[in-house]
């Protein structure tokens, strides 16, 4: 749990160890990516083209890093103690991300890569 603390608050420190987030899902297939040293968040999409907006993170309890995004109805939750799959592949990522509840992918950061 401690380890949980130390990694969510250097996702959101506004300092030169900042880290992202990486979320990649498929059907349909989506990038999320959440940089905190600009607190901003970036949906790519290969069908609607790129966004990005100021996000608002909230840490909830069990581990979830909820991240809404300006202007989006819809949101980022990052689960901290659960691996992701996106998919398609066999790669493991260090984490698993929703999209509203409706789409799930893995995640990873800058240190925290995925694993074939």
């Amino acid at each position: 749990m401690k380890a949980l603390l130390i990694l969510a608050l250097s996702l959101v420190s506004l300092s030169a160890s900042a880290e992202s987030i990486y979320c990649t899902f498929t059907e349909p297939f989506l990038t999320v990516t959440y940089n905190s040293e600009t607190n901003k968040i970036r949906v790519d999409s290969a069908e609607h083209g790129s966004a990005e907006t100021t996000a608002h993170v909230i840490f909830k309890s069990g581990g979830i890093l909820h991240i809404d995004a300006e202007g989006i109805t819809q949101y980022l939750e990052v689960n901290l103690t659960k691996e992701g799959s996106d998919g398609m592949s066999d790669a493991i990522y260090p984490f698993e991300g929703k999209i509203s509840e409706l789409l799930v992918g893995g995640c990873e950061t800058d240190t925290l890569k995925k694993r074939q």
